[in-house]
C-alpha cells in the first residue's frame, strides 16, 4: 500500500516514514548537541583547528593531520569567517566561558551537519534496498550509536571520510542499474560519485581503497555495459583528484605526502589488534551487546536462508568483511572499524527486514524491539559517561 503524503512539492515527498525518519535524525542531533555542550576540545580536535587556520591564512601545510585537509579546513573555516568578531578588552571569566561555549558550537556544528547527512544517506539507501522496514532499523542504530554519536559531536575525520565511502560504495551501485538507460538519467549520479570519492580521499586518504570495490560492483551488476562503468569510473576519478587537489592548495608535494598510504597499510596484526581490542569501552562503543546480538543473527541467517542471499545483502556484508579484515591486520583499525558500521547497519536492516516477512514476524518484531530498545538505553548511557568525563 502506497504512502499517503503530508506534503508534497515537485519531487519532494514527505510521508509518515520521512517523519519518523526525521524524528530519529532529530534525536540523533539532540545526543550530539549534547555533548558539544559538555565536552572540552581534545587534543586532537584543537591540532585539526589550527592546522586548518595554517593552511587558510598562511598557505602553510603542517604534516600533522596532513592525511585529512579537508577536515581541518571545515574545522577552521567558522573561525576565518568569525575573523572580524570584536572581542571585549577585559574579558571576565564567564565572558570568557562564554565564549569558549559558543566556540564548540561554531567550529563542531558542520560535523554534526554532516553525521546528519550519514544518516539521510543510511535512511535512503536501506528504504530503496529493503523498505521502510529495513530502513526504520538501519536508521535506528546509527542514530543510537554511541561510537557515530560521539564523531558527530567532535571534530574527527572519520565520519566525513565515512560518508564518502559510503555514497561512493552505493552510489557506485545505482549508477550500475541506470547505464542502460540514457546518459541524462545517470549524469548527475556520476557527478555525485566524483563528490563522495573526493570528500573521502580528502579526509583520509585510506579511503581509496573503496574506489576499486565500487568499481568491481559497477562491473558485476553491469555486464553489457562495462566500457560505460569503466568510462563512469574513470571520469570520477579524476574529477575526485582535481577537488582532492584543490584541498591542497593544489601543492603537488604536500598532496603526494599526504596520500601516501604505506604507513596505514603496513601489516601489523598485533599492533592493530591492541588498538581495536585493547579499550574495551571503546570497542563496545562500536559494537555493543544489542548490536552484537542482532549481526550475530543476521549472519546466521543469511547462511542459512537462502532467501536472505542476494545482493542487496551481500554487498554491505563484502564491504564490511573487507573493512573488519583491514581493521585487524594495520593500523588502520580504529578508523576501519568506524567506515564499517554504517554498512554494518545496512546489513542488519535487510536481515531483519526479510525475517519480518516470515510467518514467526511476530517473533522477530518481539526480538528487535527487545534489542532495539537496549541499544537505545546502552547509547544514552555511553553519552552520559561522556558528557559527565570532563
Amino acid at each position: 500500500m502506497p504512502t499517503k503524503a503530508l506534503f508534497q512539492f515537485r519531487s519532494i515527498f514527505i510521508g509518515s516514514p520521512q517523519i519518523f525518519a526525521l524524528l530519529l535524525l532529530l534525536g540523533f542531533g539532540l545526543q550530539c548537541g549534547w555533548l558539544i555542550l559538555h565536552l572540552p576540545f581534545s587534543p586532537a580536535e584543537q591540532d585539526h583547528i589550527w592546522s586548518g587556520r595554517l593552511e587558510l591564512e598562511y598557505g602553510s601545510m603542517p604534516r600533522k593531520f596532513l592525511y585529512s585537509p579537508l577536515v581541518n579546513i571545515a574545522a577552521s573555516a567558522p573561525l576565518k569567517l568569525d575573523a572580524h568578531r570584536i572581542m571585549r578588552k577585559d574579558p571576565t571569566p564567564e565572558h570568557v566561558r562564554r565564549e569558549v561555549a559558543r566556540l564548540r558550537w561554531m567550529l563542531r556544528l558542520p560535523f554534526v551537519g554532516m553525521g546528519l547527512l550519514l544518516g539521510v544517506s543510511i535512511w535512503y539507501v536501506a528504504r530503496r534496498l529493503y523498505g521502510n522496514q529495513g530502513g526504520y532499523i538501519a536508521l535506528m542504530l546509527y542514530c543510537f550509536s554511541p561510537a557515530m554519536v560521539l564523531r558527530g559531536a567532535t571534530i574527527d575525520e572519520a565520519l566525513p571520510a565515512a560518508w564518502g565511502i559510503f555514497g561512493v560504495v552505493f552510489t557506485a551501485i545505482a549508477i550500475s542499474h541506470n547505464l542502460y538507460a540514457p546518459w541524462r538519467k545517470w549524469r548527475y549520479r556520476t557527478v555525485l560519485l566524483s563528490v563522495a570519492l573526493a570528500i573521502a580521499v580528502a579526509s583520509h586518504p585510506a579511503a581509496m581503497l573503496l574506489a576499486p570495490v565500487a568499481f568491481l560492483f559497477m562491473l558485476y551488476l553491469a555486464p553489457g555495459r562495462r566500457w560505460a562503468s569503466v568510462a563512469v569510473m574513470l571520469f570520477a576519478v579524476l574529477a575526485a583528484a582535481v577537488l582532492v587537489s584543490a584541498a591542497y592548495s593544489f601543492r603537488p608535494q604536500p598532496m603526494l605526502n599526504g596520500i601516501d598510504l604505506r604507513a596505514w597499510l603496513a601489516y601489523r596484526p598485533a599492533m592493530a589488534r591492541s588498538m581495536l581490542l585493547g579499550d574495551v569501552p571503546a570497542f563496545i562503543s562500536r559494537f555493543n551487546p544489542a548490536v552484537f546480538m542482532l549481526l550475530l543473527i543476521s549472519l546466521i541467517t543469511y547462511f542459512a536462508w537462502q532467501r536472505t542471499r542476494y545482493f542487496g545483502n551481500t554487498a554491505p556484508l563484502m564491504v564490511t568483511a573487507g573493512l573488519g579484515y583491514v581493521a585487524l591486520i594495520t593500523p588502520l583499525a580504529l578508523t576501519a572499524s568506524i567506515w564499517m558500521l554504517p554498512f554494518v547497519f545496512v546489513f542488519i536492516g535487510g536481515i531483519w527486514a526479510d525475517l519480518l516477512e516470515t510467518k514467526k514476524w511476530q517473533w522477530a518484531m518481539g526480538a528487535l524491539l527487545l534489542l532495539l530498545a537496549e541499544n537505545i538505553w546502552f547509547c544514552w548511557t555511553m553519552v552520559a559517561a561522556a558528557a559527565n568525563a570532563k
